[in-house]
């Protein structure tokens, strides 16, 4: 799907945040508009190693002290994560600068993968909803990753407690970012309905 006709697809649902979300506020981010970098194959390990970035294991991640967020999916696998609406330096721009023969190739997950962050006190309560996985802080750790299905579609999750909060990384095929916001809509409707405060609706503000 174009920039342009998922922007318009979703733009007008979400409000704009322009830094973190407040203290104890339950927020769903579509932070599909901001930077990432996915690479597979050969060379994909020695590109980061070069980089000085010691690869975490397969299914965790790991946070730089830059933010950026190094996700492991397989042997030859990563997406790295720049903040969300950040216009800090971006990993993109170092691999393709890189002199390496073998680099890894560019998976176009910035273009395929949605990528949504759901995070505040009641995101542990709205996970079990709409994924099968136990994704509840005592068993799914700071750093997990699990390649499953959310959402009611295939997903992958990564614990990453952005902003103080316990928090989720979630990326998904990017022409279903509409119905996926129908899904967390309806769902966190529910969660009103029981007591929570709800969640707001938003995407990131770039930043310099």
């Amino acid at each position: 799907m174009s920039p342009i006709l998922r922007q318009n697809a979703v733009a007008h649902r979400l409000q704009d945040l322009a830094g973190r979300p407040a203290a104890g506020e339950n927020i769903i981010l579509d932070c599909t508009d901001s930077d990432r970098l996915g690479l597979r194959g050969p060379g994909t390990m020695e590109w980061l190693a070069a980089e000085g970035i010691a690869a975490p294991e397969i299914n965790t991640t790991l946070t730089l002290p830059n933010g950026t967020a190094v996700l492991r999916l397989g042997q030859q696998e990563v997406l790295l994560l720049s903040v969300p609406g950040s216009e800090d330096e971006s990993p993109r721009r170092r691999w393709n600068e890189s002199p390496l023969a073998a680099k890894g190739y560019d998976a176009c997950r910035d273009a395929g993968w949605a990528w949504f962050v759901i995070s505040g006190p009641d995101a542990p309560a709205l996970m079990p909803r709409i994924s099968m996985t136990d994704l509840h802080p005592r068993s799914f750790g700071l750093g997990r990753l699990a390649q499953t299905r959310a959402l009611h579609m295939d997903a992958v999750v990564a614990r990453s407690d952005r902003f103080g909060a316990v928090s989720y990384d979630l990326f998904f095929d990017i022409a279903a970012a509409a119905f996926a916001i129908d899904v967390l809509e309806d769902t966190s409707a529910g969660l009103v309905a029981e007591g929570t405060q709800g969640f707001r609706l938003a995407r990131p503000v770039r930043t310099a």
